[in-house]
């Protein structure tokens, strides 16, 4: 951490630290920083900013609840993956997930699907050590279906594996957003029929799903 960092935190220490999540200060902080993540990434209307802490369980609920219309495709390679697809696939509300797997050790990669308007797999599968490719899957701009992957930093020896590129599997960097520094990224072309339902952040990581 840096030391200016440091400093920060010790100079609110009397004030934030020791008191409650519902007191008035920690809810004006917490209502700057969603308010400058809208800012920063310039949010539609109707699109919301989710703060909280602890790991990616919260980060699974927000995104099935918020950025699935109808149903997921997950590449689950590990434990990783495989929470976030049982998480949509055990939401009620939702069509049952598709799921692409692969034996431990080895990844699965997404694929074009007909009524997919979310891919989702993680980058580093830290249970297995397994990193995969990320890239936009083919013809899902056209679907208008939002890209997500699980960006966490690998933990340990990792194992990659790359894929011969081709021209329809290269990423759109220009229309991605980060959404987590622990974190998940994402992107969507701008939709043409107006705002969706409410964008979402990772618990943990403080940044915005656009």
């Amino acid at each position: 951490m840096r030391a200016e960092q440091v400093a920060a935190l010790a100079a609110v220490g009397g004030t934030l630290l020791g008191t409650s999540h519902r007191q008035a200060p920690v809810r004006r902080l917490v209502s700057r920083v969603r308010e400058g993540l809208a800012d920063l990434f310039s949010l539609p209307d109707g699109y919301e900013v989710v703060l909280g802490n602890g790991g990616s369980t919260a980060f699974w609920d927000v995104a099935t609840v918020s950025l699935v219309r109808q149903r997921a495709q997950h590449a689950a390679f590990g434990e990783f993956g495989a929470k976030f697809a049982s998480a949509t696939t055990r939401a009620p509300f939702l069509t049952d997930s598709s799921v692409r797997t692969a034996a431990p050790g080895s990844v699965a990669l997404p694929e074009p699907e007909d009524g997919i308007d979310v891919y989702a797999w993680p980058h580093n599968e830290t249970s297995t050590g397994v990193m995969a490719p990320v890239r936009r899957v083919p013809g899902s701009r056209e679907q208008g279906a939002l890209v997500v992957v699980d960006a966490t930093s690998a933990a340990g020896a990792s194992r990659s594996t790359s894929p011969r590129p081709t021209s329809t599997t290269s990423p759109r960097r220009r229309a991605s957003r980060p959404t987590a520094g622990c974190g998940w990224r994402c992107s969507r072309p701008t939709p043409s029929r107006g705002p969706r339902r409410s964008s979402a952040a990772d618990a943990g990581c403080r940044s915005s799903c656009r």
